[in-house]
């Protein structure tokens, strides 16, 4: 039902009958139609005037990530995972956020690899909310995405754990002297921002101590 909770508990949550619960999923809750509703929630939301707020650089950011879900039933896509279910079960949820409104998600095995939905997700996008560039971890990332993403107008933009260990395998489609251009003032930029919060934050320190510390022990 969407929490994991199961019809049984959620008839003992919501004061509403097992019976009627069990009705209206039978009745009502298919994928299109679950589909169709969150597609007007996120619609909806994309109205408000606080969602533009969010753009990155005048431009709608989407990003994915997998959450991984312990199953109660053994279904098709569940899998063995010691580190995230230890001896049971379970799925990994794959959602496309943008500008924290989901607008696609996928269940996928605990054993596959994100990197290989990710285009999927973004095409199959039903939502009026279209991002223009889209990040992912890690895990969400293949040589393959880069071309993918580009050839269907994504600007494809993964954040690494180590860029460092990633750069030879690297792929861009703009001039590498304009990438090392923004790759330089991004790195005076952040190294400047960690430069003035160490020394604000020794300076506030340093404040601090002399207002507590005693006349008599100067």
């Amino acid at each position: 039902m969407g929490t994991n909770m199961g019809l049984w508990k959620m008839a003992e949550v919501s004061g509403l009958s097992h019976a009627s619960l069990l009705a209206t999923a039978r009745s009502f809750l298919r994928q299109e139609t679950i589909r169709g509703a969150n597609d007007a929630i996120s619609n909806a939301t994309a109205q408000l005037s606080a969602f533009h707020l969010f753009n990155i650089g005048n431009h709608l950011h989407s990003s994915s990530d997998g959450q991984r879900i312990e199953t109660q039933i053994d279904t098709i896509n569940a899998r063995h995972s010691p580190k995230y279910f230890g001896m049971k079960k379970g799925v990994s949820v794959c959602t496309v956020v943008a500008n924290h409104v989901p607008i696609n998600g996928q269940v996928i095995g605990a054993h596959e690899h994100e990197s290989h939905y990710v285009f999927d997700l973004l095409f199959n996008n039903t939502s009026e909310i279209k991002p223009e560039q889209h990040s992912t971890d890690t895990h969400g990332t293949n040589q393959v995405n880069f071309w993918v993403l580009h050839a269907f107008g994504y600007r494809f933009a993964p954040r690494y754990r180590d860029l460092r260990t990633k750069v030879d395998s690297l792929v861009s489609f703009k001039s590498p002297i304009a990438i090392h251009h923004h790759a330089h003032r991004a790195g005076i930029g952040h190294a400047q921002h960690r430069r003035r919060t160490r020394r604000g934050c020794r300076q506030q320190t340093q404040q601090q101590g002399r207002q507590q510390t005693p006349h008599g022990d100067r």
